[in-house]
């Protein structure tokens, strides 16, 4: 049974822009919408086109064929068919090859003329500012010009997750209004449709954030990802988190009338952070904590010691103590350094703990102890992934998951 989408149907009401489509073939879900403030309603594509990207992988995840009935844009599909499935497949192989068929393609409409780029208050959001807003050197075409606030899956699930990005929305909306920029807040049921085994956020969240730049595509001309991996790291192979392929993959989400482009690529997480702490902006507003659920930092979570123990080596952690409780013992470092990032061989860790092992050092010992954490981690994923995909081979096609 194929999934099919419908023909799109915009309204307006209680200062907001509703984008609803039928679907038929998903379970439990039988439309998708997407919500945003009145500000934007000259932005919102009528066509297919958010659509046909947000069902794309649930669609292969399920095994599933794509019609799109509404219509879409001819290159999207053209690329949405062939290109953007085979990179998807490299980085999470449990996915089918679908057929995608469009029974209205009609070419690109003319292209807006917003720059845009999501602000979370993260690293990479604030160094994508850096580079795209704050500077002064930047072209006036690659200028940002407006501002994204996505609840697409990143705050949680259903009504409980809308309250979280409600909450989370608050200082973001007041750090865009320092900073002279308008913000669209998009709400969406889409996580709704990623429910299956393997479409976690981090797994799927270049397809669903690229959906709400086509969704705005009527005002939009270039829309600047915040990509978290480096160039040197960039691969289409089995991975955790799509963003290991986004500087393949955004230029196949992308038409002649809009631009989807990995931002500030060309640097690591630590050398992102040295850049965002040349930004005043962020010093009252940087927000990097997982567990948070006002927006505010926890300062325990991973991602906050992370950052703090980046900042402290490059000696900026005294500008943010409005944002982080810092601990009052200076063995938090090491004691993090030892326990956390050792064990990991990610592209945002290895650069960290290389310039804590340059300016501090760190004994043998501690590595020795953390390599072989590391095998013992290794072996047993390597059995579980082993067994997941002898799992997915004798599974009929077109079964769900």
């Amino acid at each position: 049974m194929p999934i099919v989408i419908g023909t799109p149907a915009v309204g307006a009401g209680d200062g907001r822009v509703t984008y609803e489509v039928g679907l038929d073939g998903v379970d439990g879900v039988d439309r998708l919408w997407f919500s945003v403030p009145e500000a934007a309603a000259g932005f919102v594509n009528p066509r297919a086109d958010a659509a046909m990207l947000a069902l794309l992988m649930p669609a292969m995840r399920l095994g599933r064929d794509l019609v799109v009935e509404g219509p879409v844009t001819d290159e999207l599909a053209w690329n949405l068919a062939r290109d953007v499935p085979a990179v998807l497949r490299g980085v999470r192989p449990e996915l089918s090859a679908v057929d995608l068929e469009v029974r209205d393609a009609v070419p690109p409409a003319p292209a807006g003329s917003a720059v845009t780029t999501g602000y979370s208050g993260g690293i990479d959001s604030y160094a994508t500012l850096a580079r795209h807003h704050f500077a002064s050197d930047v072209p006036a075409s690659v200028r940002v010009t407006h501002l994204l606030f996505n609840n697409v899956g990143s705050h949680g699930r259903g009504e409980r997750g809308r309250q979280l990005s409600r909450r989370r929305l608050a200082p973001i909306r007041s750090g865009a209004s320092t900073m002279g920029l308008p913000l669209f807040d998009v709400d969406s049921n889409v996580d709704d449709l990623y429910t299956a085994p393997g479409l976690g956020f981090q797994q799927t969240h270049t397809m669903r954030n690229a959906a709400v730049a086509h969704l705005l595509s009527a005002g939009i001309r270039h829309f600047l990802y915040a990509s978290s991996v480096p160039y040197a790291d960039v691969a289409a192979t089995p991975i955790f988190d799509v963003s290991f392929a986004d500087p393949l993959l955004l230029p196949f989400l992308s038409h002649r009338s809009l631009t989807l482009q990995p931002a500030v690529t060309d640097l690591d997480r630590s050398q992102k952070t040295e850049l965002v702490t040349h930004v005043p902006h962020s010093y009252e507003r940087l927000d990097v904590c997982i567990e948070s659920v006002d927006g505010t930092n926890c300062s325990r979570c991973w991602k906050c010691r992370r950052t703090m123990l980046t900042l402290d080596l490059f000696g900026a952690l005294d500008r943010y103590r409005g944002v982080f409780d810092v601990p009052e013992d200076p063995r938090w470092k090491a004691d993090y350094i030892r326990a956390a990032l050792l064990r990991q061989s990610l592209p945002s860790t290895r650069s960290i703990v290389g310039m804590y092992d340059e300016r501090v050092g760190i004994p043998r010992s501690w590595r020795l102890a953390a390599g072989a954490r590391r095998s013992v981690a290794s072996l047993r994923d390597g059995a579980r992934t082993t067994a997941r995909r002898a799992a997915h081979a004798v599974r009929p096609k077109g079964a769900g998951a």
